[in-house]
């Protein structure tokens, strides 16, 4: 089974989102198939549906509320609309800390007993994943790109594999 280990010693390749879903990649670079042909990704994909932070001594860089915050450009009013992209704080953040660092690698990958995630990377910031649901809906998911098995699920009630 797939072990969020793994990613010790890769590259963090972009971080983004689906709606309100947050994605990290991972890894050499891989060419999948998908609805709109081939596609260039990171060997491993994180998926985010529950809080989570990335901070730097003590500072948050980015964060998940900050999909519903407007980018810099936008104001907070009855107009903004958070889910198309480039509208947002975190799509504004996401493009400045990808493109600002030289190549930032997974330093080291913790897991406590409850699931929450942290994960330190070259440039000291700390991924911070917090699960926050006691149930058995899905908080987040760990996978290879190209193997569509063994996904590393977290839920409330723990981990479960994906086969």
């Amino acid at each position: 089974m797939l072990h969020v280990g793994i990613l010790q010693g890769t590259k963090l390749n972009a971080i983004g989102r689906a709606a309100a879903m947050c994605w990290f990649s991972f890894g050499d670079l891989v060419e999948i198939e998908s609805r709109n042909g081939l596609r260039t990704v990171g060997k491993f994909a994180l998926h985010l549906s529950c809080p989570w932070r990335i901070q730097r001594n003590s500072k948050i860089q980015l964060a998940s509320m900050d999909m519903f915050e407007p980018a810099s450009a936008h104001r907070h009013d009855k107009t903004f609309e958070w889910d198309i992209q480039g509208n947002n704080l975190f799509d504004e953040r996401a493009a400045i800390f990808c493109n600002k660092e030289p190549i930032i690698t997974v330093q080291s990958v913790r897991l406590s007993p409850t699931y929450d995630l942290n994960i330190t990377f070259s440039n000291n910031c700390v991924l911070e994943v917090f699960v926050c649901g006691s149930t058995d809906a899905e908080q987040w998911r760990l996978f290879e790109c190209k193997n569509l098995r063994d996904d590393f699920i977290v839920t409330g009630c723990g981990s479960i594999k994906n086969s």
